[in-house]
């Protein structure tokens, strides 16, 4: 990336981008592992929704009790809206009127499914809500950690399931990548 376009990003461009490419050396080390964590939880989220953010940090906490790894569990949006958070909308076929949302893929890596929970708007008041729907997300993805298999949220109203544009993660991940790449 030329100095000159640097400049021109914005901070949440260059913070989600670092991310984007750490994240992807991770599950590119991930795909080799046909036992690994089952889930990819990725949070698409604008910087006034606090719940949302403490979703994420619920999720983070049982994600590290349960093994999994950086690559299982991405934040996108906290500093602003940048282009991979729009991209990877794209990749869900979701505008931005979805954020704040929970993107699950089920892991390893090879499946093209993504299960789209809505997430509260704003800040929040007391504890949260653990009968919403991304609550009901976290324990299956839980429940399938311990007892192994593959994840599925077919269920659960408010779950939306889709299908990733691109194929897979990685693959969807290759194609933000590109595209923000062709940006410059």
């Amino acid at each position: 990336m030329t100095g000159a376009r640097e400049r021109q990003l914005s901070h949440a461009d260059r913070h989600d981008l670092d991310k984007l490419a750490r994240w992807k050396a991770g599950l590119d080390a991930a795909d080799a592992d046909a036992e690994a964590f089952p889930a990819c939880a990725i949070f698409l989220v604008s910087p006034e929704d606090r719940a949302s953010h403490d979703i994420f940090r619920r999720f983070r906490s049982a994600f590290e009790n349960l093994g999994a790894g950086f690559h299982h569990l991405v934040i996108f949006g906290q500093h602003g809206v940048s282009t991979t958070q729009v991209a990877f909308l794209h990749q869900f076929g979701l505008g931005q009127g979805t954020v704040p949302l929970l993107a699950l893929v089920p892991m390893p890596n090879q499946s093209d499914t993504v299960y789209c929970i809505e997430l509260p708007k704003g800040d929040r008041d007391g504890d949260l809500d653990e009968s919403q729907t991304w609550a009901d997300g976290l324990r299956a993805v839980e429940a399938t950690a311990r007892r192994g298999g593959a994840l599925s949220l077919e269920g659960p109203e408010l779950v939306q399931t889709g299908k990733i544009r691109s194929g897979s993660l990685s693959d969807a991940v290759d194609a933000v990548l590109t595209e923000l790449a062709n940006e410059e």
